[in-house]
């Protein structure tokens, strides 16, 4: 029994020195012979502090968990944008079913969903209005549109349109009133006309895929029409004043991107003139990032801008100076080319939104069919050309593909440095894409 306690004595003691070497940052081989070891004094220093391990173990679980560092997410949103939405008598003719004494505009955009359909929002110029059958339906000069023109829009998948324009008032205020309640019954946004001074200081900002982008839509008249009498918010005319006072409302409802839609220029010219160029420089000055104008019914060109606020701050801004005719019976050359533009917004984390990309598709607006019949839809450009090639029966003629590559050069060459040749044709082209640099510099 001696014998045991002896051997329990000499491993406790055993212990005692290790610890006490631990604290003393000597080891038990490194102490020397008249290292004074003082076993109580340990003992109670660990009494005292509540023992060396469960104090190690109480550190240890009260050391702070590193934070995860936030993720940044990088949001992108992409706008298709297409230029004026017209009907004339050409294409009632087409539309109309004898049997049932309705419209049909159904296979107006059936080629081109399939470049609408990826984007996130699709946006255009309606010019003409939903005025009702019972005033009888019209073209140039005093439009008057089946409704069923709008359905169409709406299956081709467009999401909002500005009805601001020269023929907002074709068929007066009751027109312009009624062709609101149309688009409201087919869920397509509406800017530019409105019924009320509430409804025109609601400004439209719509969310897309987590970017918030505000719509504004101005034009220069009404073909003389005049505006009733103190009501002047059913249409928003082009003014100075009105426009500054508009982006800095809007502004301090902090969108990620304004956009504007003027209706302005002069008809048939393929470049802007210098007072048009001047009513862009104001807009941009004010607070708009992509600017979007329509009404000369023919391409113009479209530029980047690096623009500098006054705060010194810079941002890239993009303008196009006219979008042309998307679907109309205009005939004359180019009134028949158009384009859509697809533009792609990017924002990372709290960054502020960039224009990541421009890209544009050539179109082309079919007026006839092989028989000589009205036959009044849009083409893709290139999409048509292939199917022409490989046999597939699209309903041209052979005018039709040689206007095909025609407006393929016109366009291209308004928009690409040294334009493409037919044999490097595509169905879509980049007009612009933000430099890896920049991107990467963020």
């Amino acid at each position: 029994m001696k014998k045991f306690k002896n051997v329990t004595f000499f491993v406790l003691f055993a212990i005692i020195i290790a610890l006490n070497c631990e604290i003393t940052g000597v080891s038990a081989l490194e102490a020397g012979p008249f290292e004074e070891i003082n076993i109580f004094k340990i003992i109670g220093k660990r009494l005292d502090s509540g023992g060396f391990f469960l104090q190690r173990q109480a550190d240890e679980a009260a050391e702070p968990e590193a934070e995860p560092e936030p993720e940044i997410i990088t949001t992108t949103a992409t706008i298709s944008a297409v230029g004026d939405l017209m009907v004339h008598t050409w294409q009632m003719n087409d539309a109309y079913d004898k049997e049932t004494g309705e419209y049909d505009f159904s296979n107006d955009f059936e080629m081109i969903t399939k470049y609408l359909e990826p984007s996130d929002f699709r946006i255009g110029n309606l010019e003409t209005v939903f005025g009702g059958k019972e005033i009888g339906y019209s073209d140039f000069p005093m439009f008057n549109t089946p409704d069923s023109f709008g359905q169409a829009i709406a299956d081709a998948g467009f999401d909002l349109l500005t009805t601001a324009n020269n023929h907002s008032l074709d068929k007066k205020e009751a027109g312009l009133l009624r062709t609101l309640d149309i688009l409201d019954q087919l869920g397509i946004d509406h800017v530019g006309t409105y019924r009320s001074r509430e409804e025109r200081d609601n400004f439209v900002i719509k969310d897309i895929n987590g970017i918030n982008v505000a719509f504004l839509s101005y034009t220069y008249g009404t073909n003389g029409l005049p505006v009733p009498n103190g009501k002047d918010y059913l249409i928003n005319l082009m003014n100075r004043d009105l426009i500054r006072s508009d982006l800095e409302a809007v502004k301090a409802l902090n969108p990620d991107v304004i956009v504007v839609m003027p209706h302005m220029g002069n008809e048939y010219e393929l470049k802007p003139k210098q007072v048009f160029i001047d009513w862009i420089d104001h807009m941009v000055e004010c607070g708009a990032d992509i600017v979007l104008a329509s009404h000369p019914h023919v391409l113009q060109p479209m530029e980047i801008r690096e623009h500098v606020d006054e705060n010194g701050e810079s941002r890239k801004v993009f303008v196009a100076y006219s979008l042309g005719n998307f679907i109309s019976s205009q005939r004359t050359v180019p009134r028949d080319a158009g384009i859509i533009i697809n533009f792609t917004l990017s924002k990372t984390g709290d960054e502020k939104c960039e224009i990541e990309k421009v890209e544009f598709i050539p179109t082309w607006v079919q007026f006839t069919n092989q028989s000589g019949q009205d036959y009044v839809r849009v083409l893709g450009v290139a999409d048509a050309l292939k199917q022409y090639e490989n046999g597939v029966e699209n309903q041209l003629r052979p005018k039709d593909i040689t206007r095909l590559k025609a407006v393929h050069k016109f366009t291209t060459d308004i928009y690409i440095p040294g334009g493409v040749p037919d044999e490097e044709m595509q169905e879509i082209y980049t007009f612009y894409s933000r430099p890896v640099e920049e991107s990467d510099a963020e």
